[in-house]
């Protein structure tokens, strides 16, 4: 889902690391906002084909626009841009340093547009400045647990206040596994529909430990302990052991956790004095990878014996 209401400031695109801006012209524009996620090459909308050309979008300007118009003789180019300018971009970015002729630039400004300069290669800024746009523009979720990457899995992990989570990831941390974000993590789904976690601002390093207060997890493990973002791929409940609860002994239970309308695996992983949940959730990473990779289960391999 997306929020059109608010946009994205051209200027704040300067500062974006991945998106490589190396220059700008026409700069009192940059204050104009994004309000579309998609991120395109205009193409054939400069020569006056104008299907399928999202208005309102960033728009590229690769090698091939760039020579296209610095070739055109200045009145046809004019024509050109009068017809991409109905398009109403927010703002143009120019791959790979290319240099637009002075005039195309003053034209630009006229109609209120800014141009900024990567030396990122058009296939790669389309796609970083669309990464960037769809985080921003995504319905977003914040939901408690703590939020890992275990063997490359993004794993979140629940539980009543209490329960142990946050000292069962810090152990996990001591294993060389990655942290997130401890006690409340901010969802959104990326420009490949997938629902992604990431750390809130305020609450970015630190961690909870009972008897002990917040703890900073850079100062203790270093920068390598921690990820900004990771995709959710697993949930793991953690639940005080009840022992009138008939709990999955054999692997028939297929638990989900719903999430921007997605449903994601879950296992409920029962608490109890003794057992080792680190390893424990190290153990349902590797059966979860396991089964992914086409690994059969325990029933269907009784069932294959029977047949």
């Amino acid at each position: 889902m997306i929020r059109s209401k608010k946009g994205v400031e051209i200027s704040i695109l300067l500062n974006v690391p991945d998106i490589s801006i190396k220059k700008t012209f026409n700069e009192k524009w940059l204050n104009k906002k994004i309000t579309h996620p998609d991120t395109q090459k205009p193409g054939l909308a400069l020569a006056g084909y104008m299907e399928f050309v999202n208005k309102g979008s960033l728009q590229i300007f690769g090698k091939t626009e760039t020579g296209y118009l610095n070739s055109l003789k200045p009145a046809d180019c004019k024509k050109s841009l009068d017809w991409f300018i109905t398009l109403k971009p927010p703002a143009v970015i120019v791959a790979e340093e290319q240099v637009l002729k002075p005039e195309i630039i003053e034209i630009l400004n006229i109609n209120r547009i800014s141009v900024l300069v990567s030396d990122l290669k058009s296939s790669h800024l389309i796609s970083r400045t669309s990464s960037y746009l769809f985080k921003h523009f995504s319905e977003k979720v914040r939901i408690n647990g703590v939020l890992m990457d275990i063997m490359g899995q993004g794993i979140l992990i629940r539980g009543e206040s209490g329960i142990g989570k946050s000292e069962t990831a810090l152990e996990l941390i001591k294993k060389g596994h990655q942290l997130i974000s401890d006690d409340l993590i901010e969802f959104y789904l990326d420009s490949n529909d997938e629902p992604v976690g990431k750390y809130i601002d305020s609450i970015k390093k630190w961690i909870e430990v009972r008897g002990l207060g917040i703890i900073n997890i850079v100062d203790m493990f270093g920068f390598g302990a921690m990820l900004e973002e990771k995709k959710l791929d697993l949930v793991i409940d953690m639940e005080n052991w009840d022992p009138k609860k008939k709990y999955d002994r054999l692997g028939e239970e297929n638990l989900y956790f719903p999430i921007f309308g997605k449903d994601i695996p879950m296992f409920k992983l029962p608490v109890s004095m003794g057992r080792n949940l680190s390893t424990l959730i190290e153990i349902t990473v590797k059966y979860f990878i396991s089964r992914k990779s086409g690994s059969e289960s325990f029933l269907e391999h009784l069932n294959k014996e029977k047949g």
